[in-house]
C-alpha cells in the first residue's frame, strides 16, 4: 500500500494505492492522525481509485477517522471506489454514514 496526501485549503486529500489492511490500516490510522493534528484541517477525502483489495481492519481505520472528524465538525468523502471494493463496502452500510463522488474536485467544491 501506498499512501499519498496533499492539502487543499480546509480538506486534506489522501490517495490510496494497493492493498488495504491490517498493516496499511495501522498506517492509514497513525499518519491520517498526525496531519490531522498538525495540519489545520476539517475534512477528509480518501481516493480509493487505485485499491485492489479492502479488508475489516481497513473499514475500522476508516470509520474512526471518520468519527473524529465528525466530533470536530469535518466531514469525510470518498473518491472513486472500484467495482472490487464496493461490494466491501456496502456490505459493512458505509454508504450509509459517507457520500462517494466520482471526482476529488467534486469532493473539493463540497468541503
Amino acid at each position: 500500500m501506498t499512501m499519498e496526501h496533499l492539502t487543499v485549503g480546509a480538506s486534506l486529500v489522501t490517495r490510496l494505492t494497493g492493498e488495504l489492511d491490517l498493516v496499511a490500516a495501522a498506517e492509514f490510522r497513525r499518519l491520517a492522525d498526525d496531519l490531522l493534528d498538525r495540519r489545520k484541517v476539517r475534512h477528509l477525502v480518501v481516493n480509493l481509485e487505485r485499491v485492489t483489495f479492502l479488508d475489516s481492519s481497513f473499514l475500522g481505520a476508516l470509520l474512526g477517522r471518520y468519527k473524529r472528524l465528525r466530533m470536530e465538525g469535518g466531514r469525510m468523502v470518498l473518491v472513486g471506489t472500484p467495482p472490487t471494493v464496493r461490494p466491501t463496502l456496502e456490505a459493512a452500510g458505509i454508504y450509509a454514514i459517507l457520500r462517494e463522488v466520482p471526482s476529488e474536485s467534486e469532493a473539493l467544491s463540497g468541503a
